[in-house]
């Protein structure tokens, strides 16, 4: 069994399941992809999947997701180099799912590589609109670059911007922060990694998450939507920081659609209490969903 750090103890008042969640923990992984539908039709890509002896569950509100069983190496086959589909974990594909663009806006992934949540924002348009996708690192906008070209997005932009720096134009319809985290929920991912420098990690992460939050408020029209997700199940990093910009943004956090699992964000922590409207928000919990953990919040602006 793979050891986990002795801060895992600091969530065991959150999971409703403690030793569930510590089992879901050392499971492998499930395979899921994402269909492409702007390089393929559904049924074409099922007849693709039964051909190569591939098995599949759909989870419950998962949009275009497959859960494939008997294939092995998904990033090696002929379809994947063709864009068919996407490997992409089923709490991730959750904040586009969310945010659910409509064809013909006007869209932004503030930190968008390695492009599978831009793809799938894309796919959801249609092609139709335009989506920016923003990151810092041109190590990163190069494997952002050949994810939307082997994807056949059609309609996206790429910029290269400090997320909390990004101009002020034009407006958005809506705007996609997946901000940089801890990573704890991507523990299962690579054989199970768990960031030992959590204390650090927590004097740094919630500020910088707060000013992208921050600069998202700036960049959405008012009444569009903006979605926060992280990859962690720190509160500080999560609920703290939805908390922070309700005190400060004239902003209202949006209930997530009912097919949508996991369990209701906190309303306090460690001693600080948030608005209850953060519990519209949602924690995803590798117990209930078999996939990463993954916190997703979707706020509207007011004014």
């Amino acid at each position: 069994m793979i050891p986990v750090p002795g801060h895992i103890a600091r969530y065991a008042e959150l999971a409703d399941d403690p030793a569930a969640f510590l089992e879901a923990l050392h499971r492998p992984l499930p395979t899921d992809l994402r269909w492409n539908p702007l390089a393929i039709t559904r049924r074409r890509f099922e007849e693709v999947l039964a051909r190569e002896g591939a098995g599949w569950t759909r989870p419950a509100g998962s949009g275009d997701l497959y859960r494939v069983t008997g294939l092995p190496g998904p990033g090696l086959t002929w379809a994947y180099h063709l864009g068919w589909y996407h490997p992409q974990g089923y709490t991730s594909t959750l904040p586009p799912l969310v945010l659910a663009p409509l064809p013909g806006e006007r869209v932004l992934d503030v930190c968008a590589a390695p492009g599978g949540k831009t793809a799938q924002l894309a796919a959801l348009m249609a092609g139709r609109g335009v989506v920016v996708a923003n990151d810092i690192s041109i190590g990163r906008l190069t494997v952002l670059a050949a994810n939307l070209e082997r994807l056949r997005v059609p309609n996206a932009v790429l910029t290269r911007y400090r997320g909390e720096n990004l101009p002020e134009r034009v407006p958005f319809d809506r705007v996609l922060v997946d901000a940089p985290c801890s990573g704890e929920g991507t523990f299962r991912v690579g054989g199970g990694r768990w960031k030992e420098d959590l204390p650090a990690a927590l004097r740094k992460l919630p500020g910088v998450q707060l000013r992208l939050l921050r600069k998202a408020f700036r960049l959405v029209r008012p009444g569009g939507l903006v979605c926060y997700s992280t990859c962690t199940y720190a509160p500080e990093e999560d609920e703290g920081v939805v908390a922070a910009l309700l005190e400060e943004a004239d902003a209202e956090v949006v209930a997530l659609p009912d097919e949508v699992a996991g369990t209701p964000g906190l309303t306090a922590w460690a001693g600080r209490t948030f608005p209850d409207e953060v519990i519209r928000t949602r924690r995803f919990w590798p117990h209930h969903t078999d996939s990463w953990g993954f916190y997703v919040a979707l706020l509207r602006r007011r004014d």
